[in-house]
């Protein structure tokens, strides 16, 4: 058995039928913050293991007195019933068999996971009852094992207390959240280095991890790594499986991964958008097509120093990452605004170019325009075309194949072409150094240079951008 680890004893209470049966009563109260949406509560898991399931009683208690909570229980439970504490069925003010009133504050619910007898590993995600709007403070899980006592179980928490019995062994769970997944391996395991909350758990095979090369990063979820061969990898709530042959950047890649994807709002999960907070992190090369375009513009258009408070914003956020809120920590570094992650999580097939936004208000001819949004692009500033000279009183607009622009007013006539550097003035071909519009994400930009010089416009900077002409 795992006789390395330093365990410590867990307290019983009773003993009934030679069986010792005890209660863990682990959990800190804390004050409720303001606007807090869901209601709190802590969680009492005991799993028994048999020779072919799993026996489960999942106690809540904090609950409301005499308010009727629905449950919401996985298909992979078999046998499940709600009790209160008196061991009778749960009462309901209705007929819908999903909903269940505390007695005492507290629910009680017990159910069966089948697990084959000759199971060599297994990973329980989403094992367990869920009351949807309850906020699970903290969980402790009790593992009373008779059956499969030749292996090892890991939790995605942390392990309190272990102690080996002539016929059982006792585990002892507690951490902060929800159930963390659960997993248990025929093949006996070793607790391996700690690195703050990263346990690392190895089998006979010990993994060439050099534990100092992991990022310094905040607000890191605990999570124990499990370095086996007898399950395909995979990853939990709390829990990685890695082979053990795994090279040391595959797993700082693979642990980054897992951290920013616990970050990550579960909306916002888009592959390559953990692919570049992980490449940035661990200063390696990007994985998906997305991801390398993504991380190439950033590294353009921010220094390495911006690039580095930029994730150091990331990691010390406590709140869930959505793509708005990474476009606030570029703005933050920069201090010009952008929507760069926001329109690339739109634009899932192609990358967007990082562009910044002038916030300053936008005067033409005396006259505040919302619509005009003025682009900020490596010490230029663009206009968007078509807006701006009907602002000024032109007739702008594109022409049917898509490539050209004309634009009128009075007698005057421009025709304007997107890949080239002419444009046409009342029928005269005139050449430029350069072409004078951009296509940006299906807008059509000039610069502030050639719209002064072909419109004989002025346009003038300060806490305003005023245009006249």
């Amino acid at each position: 058995m795992w006789k390395t680890f330093v365990l410590m004893t867990i307290v019983f209470t009773t003993v009934i039928s030679g069986m010792l049966f005890w209660q863990w009563k682990a959990y800190s109260k804390q004050n409720d913050p303001i606007n807090e949406v869901f209601e709190k509560a802590v969680q009492e898991i005991t799993v028994k293991s048999k020779e072919n399931k799993l026996h489960v009683t999942q106690r809540i208690h904090g609950l409301t007195k005499d308010m009727e909570y629905t449950v919401i229980k996985p298909d992979s439970l078999y046998g499940w019933s709600c009790k209160n504490i008196h061991n009778e069925p749960c009462d309901s003010k209705d007929e819908n068999p999903e909903t269940f009133l505390p007695i005492e504050n507290e629910l009680i619910f017990e159910y069966i996971i089948p697990i084959e007898a000759k199971e060599q590993a297994f990973l329980l995600n989403e094992w367990t009852t869920v009351i949807p709007n309850v906020k699970i403070s903290s969980t402790s899980i009790i593992i009373v094992d008779s059956y499969r006592r030749g292996g090892t179980w890991v939790a995605g928490t942390k392990i309190k207390g272990f102690k080996e019995m002539d016929i059982i062994d006792y585990y002892y769970f507690e951490g902060v959240g929800a159930a963390p997944s659960l997993y248990w391996q025929l093949e006996p395991l070793l607790v391996g280095d700690e690195l703050s909350k990263i346990h690392l758990y190895n089998s006979l095979k010990k993994p060439e991890i050099n534990i100092n090369k992991i990022p310094d990063l905040t607000e890191f979820p605990y999570v124990s790594i499990v370095f086996t061969d007898l399950i395909a990898e995979q990853s939990g709530n709390g829990i990685i499986i890695s082979n053990p042959n795994i090279a040391g950047d595959a797993f700082i890649r693979k642990l980054l991964t897992y951290y920013y994807e616990q970050k990550l709002n579960p909306s916002n999960k888009q592959k390559w958008i953990t692919d570049v907070l992980t490449s940035i992190s661990a200063q390696l090369q990007a994985e998906t097509d997305k991801g390398k375009e993504v991380l190439e513009e950033m590294k353009k258009k921010l220094t390495e120093e911006e690039l580095l408070s930029f994730i150091k914003l990331v990691s010390g956020s406590s709140e869930e990452i959505t793509f708005q809120r990474l476009d606030q920590f570029v703005t933050k570094v920069k201090g010009l605004n952008t929507r760069f992650f926001t329109i690339n999580a739109k634009n899932t097939q192609i990358s967007v170019p990082l562009m910044f936004y002038d916030t300053r208000k936008v005067i033409v001819n005396g006259i505040h325009h919302k619509e005009l949004e003025i682009l900020y692009d490596e010490g230029k500033s663009l206009f968007p075309f078509i807006e701006t000279m009907k602002a000024l009183g032109y007739e702008a607009s594109k022409l049917e194949d898509g490539e050209k622009i004309l634009v009128t007013k009075g007698k005057n006539t421009y025709r304007f072409f997107l890949n080239r550097n002419i444009f046409i003035y009342n029928e005269d071909d005139y050449g430029l150094f350069e072409k004078p519009l951009t296509n940006i994400n299906g807008q059509v930009y000039m610069n502030k240079q050639w719209l002064e010089k072909l419109f004989n416009i002025t346009i003038d900077n300060d806490h305003k951008i005023s245009i006249s002409g």
